[in-house]
């Protein structure tokens, strides 16, 4: 798997050598994070993708009591992202309105760490 280089704003930048793009387990971690960022309903082509933080809040509201319910919902998810294989070390943690999670995922070319906050 490739992915095309971003600038900080995660605005696609031109290919300018093969150097630039990123491949193998970072670019998978790379993916989790967009398709993470992606909110289900957003994108036209299919509605169906993208992450359901949204509606996990109409619900609920980060804290301490349902962090571990939403962490492992944030898990399952990436299970399911194509080029994960495994999802280790998960930590999370609620601070104020924001949650953090972090883990290792494990591809067919390594491991990489993905962190990633909801706020």
């Amino acid at each position: 798997m490739i992915i095309r280089p971003v600038d900080a704003n995660d605005d696609i930048l031109p290919v300018v050598s093969a150097r630039d793009v990123v491949s193998g387990s970072e670019a998978v971690a790379r993916l989790v994070a967009y398709k993470l960022s992606l909110l289900k309903g957003d994108w036209w082509e299919n509605p169906e993708d993208g992450f359901f933080v949204l509606e996990f809040m109409r619900e609920e509201r980060f804290s301490e009591a349902n962090a571990g319910m939403f962490a492992a919902r944030v898990t399952g998810f990436i299970r399911g992202v194509e080029g994960v294989f495994e999802v280790d070390d998960v930590q999370f943690q609620v601070d104020g309105r924001v949650f953090r999670y972090s883990c290792r995922l494990v591809t067919a070319t390594g491991t990489a760490t993905l962190e990633y906050s909801f706020e």
